[in-house]
């Protein structure tokens, strides 16, 4: 696949690797040991090429007022403000000059300011990696289309709540835009083609 990255106009959307993700939260997911150690290796060549980096975490009152209907599905209460496991994971916290985005709802773009940043930031492309592939990562990526943005999706940086919604939500995303599945390979591949000099 031909994968070519343009830095003035892509960023790097990472969607709730939060620490209760790779640390077993309430929340159940398939795959997160393997997603880990090439999601870090994707950030690490995001910050070495100079991409905008976006970080989001879900995050939900204590009282529990902003679930709305969430919890009408499967998923337990989770991602309370007053729990450390909402907080971004240690080992990919965002840097000073990257940006972090709270939000109430499954996708990064409902009640919050991330097409403002990215209109700020000229951006009409997103690497989109994140939980849970079949949720937050789905709803965004859908959103992120109907506003016209090109997406791709690092499906190997992506882990759902259990396989076969996962794979089905990979499916769905690439009938969206054709040929928006890429693996972490490849970006840090293309990537490294654009690596600032030091």
């Amino acid at each position: 696949m031909n994968f070519n990255l343009d830095r003035d106009r892509t960023a790097l959307l990472i969607i709730d690797f939060q620490a209760d993700v790779f640390n077993g939260g309430a929340l159940q997911l398939v795959g997160t040991d393997a997603v880990l150690p090439k999601a870090k290796q994707v950030l690490a060549a995001a910050r070495a090429m100079g991409l905008p980096i976006i970080h989001t975490k879900e995050v939900h009152r204590p009282e529990m007022v902003d679930f709305g209907r969430e919890l009408d599905g499967t998923e337990p209460v989770h991602c309370l403000e007053t729990w450390a496991g909402t907080d971004f994971y240690p080992e990919l916290y965002p840097r000073e000059g990257e940006y972090a985005i709270a939000k109430r709802r499954y996708s990064c773009f409902f009640g919050t300011d991330l097409e403002i940043l990215l209109r700020g930031l000229k951006v009409d492309t997103l690497v989109v990696m994140g939980t849970l592939t079949n949720v937050c990562v789905h709803y965004t990526v859908a959103e992120a289309h109907q506003r016209d943005y090109h997406f791709y999706v690092i499906d190997d940086c992506c882990a759902g709540s259990d396989w076969d919604a996962h794979f089905a939500a990979l499916k769905a995303m690439e009938y969206l835009q054709r040929n928006s599945l890429i693996s972490s390979q490849v970006f840090i591949d293309a990537a490294k083609v654009l690596v600032q000099p030091v």
